[in-house]
């Protein structure tokens, strides 16, 4: 009887940590505090609604049909709200191939230079191709080599990532960077994707021709809301700690957690994995308010002066 009791409680146990851990973090229950803490710092993409909106309207503009005048898109967030990590995932989800049975790079992602400097731009695509090229080639070299090697490669849709890098210059060499993007939208017939803050609209706006084809699509903050407290369920089944925290059902733990990261999604994440490895460490298991204020982390807004950084 005693036997059967002992199998019974294992098997309840099991199912309880079924229902609140993937699989895959299951099986780093019983890794050593190490490898736990490495597994919590490995980067992941966490599925959310506004993300998976963004990716459907990514997968649309991937089979857009070609046409003279082909929609493009502007993705626009706060800075550490998930953006890239959103066209970061779509890459994963069309990465490079042999070429073969289907296009070889269907999808690049470069990032804007720190400049409105085109010739960079140009490098950093065929750096991104593994084209060989001198950087003293012109531009129309430059632009013959993109043509050809898209047209090659069977490439439909650029990313250009951190977009409002090219604010840094002034509004005429701004002007002519975004009309190297409009060149190369109406010559490449193939939609292109623009990622920044929101900053980036003032890039996009400097001519109505521009404005009108990189339509905006916003990553707003979070809000105290059931959708905030469904992203802290994913978030903690992905924490191999031996007890559960259960985040979302503690509304004052929550309310202060999205408080505390200004509704920034990777503040979110940071805290609450900064919070995991403390309670690994200190053999809690779980996370509470006390790991949460004990980790040490500072709110972004805090981080602008050496007062803010002093009184906290």
């Amino acid at each position: 009887m005693k036997d059967k009791n002992k199998v019974g409680l294992v098997n309840k146990v099991s199912a309880d940590i079924a229902g609140r851990l993937t699989p895959k973090t299951i099986e780093f229950l019983d890794k050593s505090d190490e490898e736990r803490t490495l597994y919590i710092k490995k980067e992941r993409f966490i599925v959310y609604s506004g993300a998976q909106k963004i990716l459907n309207k990514l997968e649309d503009l991937l089979i857009e049909p070609r046409k003279s005048r082909m929609p493009c898109l502007l993705i626009v967030g706060d800075s550490n709200n998930g953006k890239t990590s959103v066209v970061k995932k779509f890459l994963k989800m069309h990465m490079p191939t042999d070429g073969i049975e289907t296009d070889a790079v269907p999808v690049i992602i470069v990032q804007a230079p720190p400049r409105p400097d085109i010739g960079m731009f140009y490098d950093s695509i065929l750096d991104e191709l593994l084209i060989p090229f001198k950087k003293s080639d012109s531009l129309s070299r430059k632009d013959v080599e993109i043509t050809y090697y898209f047209s090659k490669f069977g490439t439909k849709m650029l990313i250009v990532d951190e977009i409002h890098n090219i604010l840094s210059g002034s509004v005429a060499r701004q002007k002519e960077f975004m009309n190297a993007l409009k060149n190369l939208n109406n010559k490449l017939l193939m939609p292109i994707v623009l990622v920044g803050i929101k900053e980036a609209l003032n890039a996009t706006n400097t001519d109505f021709q521009i404005s009108s084809r990189f339509k905006p699509m916003y990553l707003k903050r979070w809000n105290f809301n059931n959708e905030y407290k469904a992203l802290l369920k994913s978030i903690e089944k992905i924490l191999p700690l031996k007890k559960e925290s259960a985040i979302a059902e503690n509304d004052k733990l929550a309310e202060y957690i999205l408080e505390t990261s200004e509704g920034l999604l990777g503040e979110i994440i940071e805290i609450i994995s900064s919070s995991a490895i403390y309670a690994i460490k200190n053999q809690k298991e779980k996370i509470t308010m006390d790991e949460v204020k004990n980790t040490g982390y500072v709110q972004p807004s805090l981080r602008r002066s050496i007062d803010d950084l002093e009184a906290v």
